[in-house]
């Protein structure tokens, strides 16, 4: 009878150690996915956030330098190409805009990019180098506060 009952007890007893490790490797099973889907939404959001910031800057530069060829007069002979490339570069950063909202679900990081968008958009309605002047410096405050915006969310 004794031995029936080590059987048991021994047989309860593996039993009970298989059900707890297999709970346990589940749980670390999940804590190392949810850690690794974590880890690659950081980078996307890092790759993302970055390459809006240099699509800004771009943008920004191009839409500064066809501001000054129309109204300095400088490379008046490449007026159309900076025209061109100002709206390519404004293409280009609407759409990292775009992909942005949706990889972040934090208002502040989108409310800070789409200011710095719709500023830099603005950029040829200065009305003159002053006026240029200080919407290039806001704008790139905007970009600023983008950049340090983003970064508290990665």
């Amino acid at each position: 009878m004794d031995a029936i009952l080590t059987s048991v007890i021994a047989v309860l007893g593996t039993l009970l150690g298989s059900a707890l490790t297999h709970v346990f490797q589940q749980r670390t099973a999940l804590r190392a996915e949810q850690s690794s889907r974590e880890a690659h939404l950081r980078q996307e959001r890092l790759d993302v956030y970055g390459t809006y910031a240099a699509q800004l800057v771009e943008f920004r530069q191009a839409m500064v330098h066809h501001w000054i060829c129309v109204h300095e007069g400088r490379d008046a002979d490449d007026e159309v190409s900076l025209r061109r490339r100002s709206y390519e570069l404004r293409a280009g950063a609407q759409q990292a805009l775009f992909q942005l909202q949706l990889i972040t679900d934090a208002p502040e990081v989108n409310t800070a990019a789409a200011e710095a968008f719709r500023a830099i958009g603005k950029l040829n309605r200065a009305t003159d180098r002053a006026d240029l002047d200080t919407r290039r410096e806001s704008a790139r405050d905007l970009i600023d506060t983008f950049v340090v915006t983003a970064r508290r969310h990665v």
